[in-house]
């Protein structure tokens, strides 16, 4: 049986999101944030900067009306999708992680909110979470992106570079691969290799040399 907020949670979250959702509207971009490639978010979800995200008042009244729609309607996936984009729009990761995951259980076979619940839990710190997500994601819809994601959790967050270059690799061979994401995933591998690649120890090889 799936298990639902009480009206009374419900109410609870709605008055945190209000609270603290301008908190969340000031935090930096992914790629700012850690200097390092970023998950791969789906074009109809890109986290908003604190000027754009001022004058969308109408955004935040839906907001409320999505989380009221749930309130009434517990088993509505596709409005916990919904808000759950918002969410990540306003980068209130707390909130959107509540019903992400609560959608991944009314519909266990939808690969979307496990998607975007591994993105979530990634910009939580939570990366070993994110990737047991992605995972998941994997087994439903094997894709380039979902690759790519992988790939980056492991390389730069897990430090599991040889999980998250075999990642990367399969993700070049995977239909579907536009071709920037082709680049991206080549400057990753690229940069992997030149890691594994050893640096010439000049001081150590003059201590060998024979002496004439």
């Amino acid at each position: 049986m799936n298990e639902y907020l009480p009206a009374s949670g419900m109410q609870r979250i709605l008055l945190l999101f209000f609270a603290f959702a301008f908190v969340g509207m000031t935090a930096v971009s992914l790629g700012q944030r850690f200097m390092k490639p970023s998950l791969i978010v789906p074009s109809n979800v890109r986290p908003m900067n604190a000027e754009q995200d001022a004058g969308h008042t109408g955004d935040m009244n839906e907001i409320g009306q999505l989380m009221q729609h749930i309130q009434q309607n517990p088993g509505d996936v596709a409005a916990m999708l919904h808000l759950a984009e918002h969410l990540v729009e306003h980068q209130n990761w707390t909130a959107a992680e509540t019903f992400l995951r609560k959608a991944v259980v009314a519909a266990p076979g939808n690969a979307k909110p496990l998607y975007l619940l591994g993105v979530v839990l990634h910009n939580q710190d939570k990366h070993a979470e994110a990737a047991e997500c992605l995972e998941r994601v994997m087994g439903l819809r094997d894709e380039p992106s979902v690759r790519y994601s992988l790939g980056v959790l492991y390389v730069h967050y897990l430090q599991d570079p040889a999980l998250g270059g075999k990642h990367l690799r399969t993700a070049l061979t995977l239909p579907g691969l536009s071709d920037a994401l082709a680049q991206r995933i080549q400057a990753e591998l690229d940069a992997l290799a030149s890691q594994a690649t050893p640096t010439p120890d000049t001081g150590a090889a003059a201590k060998a040399a024979p002496k004439k």
